[in-house]
């Protein structure tokens, strides 16, 4: 009763907040998104093997993600949604076990996204052959070990947060992190780990092992997890006034307040750049991919900054991740003013974030000087183009509408725009002339200006469809 009644609000809270048919429709994007790349993918001859092994490392990538949910609290999803009554928090009204509920929310939520986001990534494996009666048991078997790898995931994450709500330290957790997998290298046992989570049938030993293994670590995670843990209370200094009075820009208190929220939360302001680093060693390893496929290495200029761009997205969603629009109703500024600060504090925290990686990408890839100038135009106007894109669609929201059918798809095809013109000149012209990099500085600042018009729109349409609510 417990399971179908989480199962249920899981379903009715998506279907409320992205508009129903509209995150019906999300599954259906996925699975084209997903063939469509194979597809891509198999006609430049990699091979089919390879394509199923980069599907399981997202699946591991969103299981890790996904496993912190169950974890989040009531006050910073309120913050996010508005005023939500979740099933969650029953446990402290109901005489219901915290450990029990949350055991049974995190099978629901592996049932759940299993069958929301998984399954349609499985659709990739039906250009691996050639259509015929098994390609539904082909598929099934690639669904199959691609949620047990996610499974993995979201075990992974609950026994990190399990591990911290015993007091242990976030270094002492990263540090045995890094030990392991130093040990793992060290030993010659990485390519055993490697091949256990990626399983590319379900009926192996090696998924076997894996679902083993995901079912201790989860058992393990849940015995150890202390429900009544809380972060320590910290004493902090008048900060605001200093920040607010230093600086040198328009609407400097919101911009403060911003830029305060990101460092008195967990991870502080070094979540931005943790995520761009993430992106960089993405980038980097695609970058030896793309030249064992075709032999071609891209022009590391040009093709970084137009990736690294990306990392607008997560940066912005890391400003906004505890804000709300509502909470600036109290205070006498407008919406439109709220916007514009989000945008100055966006450039403050933007420009070191994605400006540390791609130095030490042209450097890393030895990039001639007018490759690296080019490539600095557009990562810069890009990444205010996606910044604005972002806040056009999303508002104060921007991981609601990745949940969103239309929206994740106008999203999709904004980027592909002019990320996909602009990789291809990387690849056909390396290094670039000065005549493409001049072209493709062009491109960056006229990007830039859409990225700008586009977030100085944003606020004026989301306060219409504030007051319209």
């Amino acid at each position: 009763m417990l399971f179908v009644t989480l199962l249920r609000e899981e379903w009715r809270l998506h279907t409320r907040l992205f508009g129903g048919w509209r995150f019906a429709l999300f599954p259906v994007v996925i699975a084209g998104l997903s063939v469509a790349a194979s597809v891509a993918l198999l006609e430049t001859g990699t091979p089919a093997e390879r394509i199923g092994r980069w599907g399981h490392v997202l699946a591991l990538g969103f299981g890790l993600y996904s496993g912190t949910a169950a974890f989040a609290g009531s006050d910073m999803l309120e913050n996010v949604f508005g005023r939500l009554s979740l099933v969650l928090s029953t446990s402290s009204t109901l005489p219901l076990s915290r450990k029990r509920l949350l055991s049974v929310f995190l099978v629901k939520d592996g049932l759940f996204y299993a069958l929301v986001v998984v399954l349609p990534m499985a659709m990739a494996a039906v250009p691996f052959g050639e259509l015929s009666g098994s390609t539904p048991v082909t598929v099934l078997g690639y669904w199959l070990s691609l949620s047990l790898v996610f499974a993995f995931g979201m075990a992974v994450t609950v026994a990190l947060v399990a591990v911290r709500s015993r007091g242990v330290p976030t270094v002492a957790v990263l540090g045995g992190l890094g030990t392991g997998a130093v040990a793992a290298i060290a030993t010659g046992s990485a390519g055993t780990v490697r091949r256990l989570l990626v399983p590319l049938e379900a009926a192996t030993v090696d998924a076997l092992v894996l679902g083993l293994v995901t079912v201790i670590v989860a058992v393990g995670a849940l015995a150890t997890y202390d429900p009544t843990y809380g972060t320590p209370t910290r004493t902090a200094s008048d900060r605001f006034a200093r920040l607010s009075d230093t600086l040198p820009v328009g609407d400097d208190a919101l911009v403060a307040k911003t830029l305060l929220d990101l460092a008195r939360s967990s991870g502080g302001v070094w979540k931005p750049f943790v995520s761009a680093g993430i992106l960089l060693a993405l980038v980097a390893a695609l970058v030896g991919v793309v030249d064992a496929i075709t032999g071609i290495e891209p022009a590391p200029g040009v093709f970084f900054g137009g990736v690294l761009g990306l990392s607008a997205f997560t940066t912005y969603n890391w400003l906004t991740q505890f804000d709300s629009l509502e909470a600036y109703l109290v205070y006498p500024v407008s919406v439109e003013a709220v916007f514009r600060a989000k945008r100055t504090a966006f450039v403050l925290v933007g420009v070191p974030t994605v400006g540390v990686p791609y130095l030490v990408a042209v450097v890393w890839f030895d990039a001639t000087a007018v490759d690296a100038g080019a490539g600095a135009m557009i990562l810069a106007g890009y990444a205010l183009y996606y910044y604005g894109l972002t806040v056009y669609l999303a508002g104060f929201s921007p991981n609601e509408f990745l949940f969103d059918a239309v929206r994740f798809a106008t999203f999709t095809a904004g980027v592909a725009l002019p990320l996909v013109p602009t990789l291809v000149a990387g690849f056909v012209v390396v290094p670039p002339s000065t005549t493409v990099a001049v072209g493709l500085a062009l491109a960056g600042i006229g990007f830039a200006i859409v990225g700008y018009a586009l977030s100085s729109r944003a606020g004026p349409r989301w306060e219409r469809r504030l007051l319209e609510r």
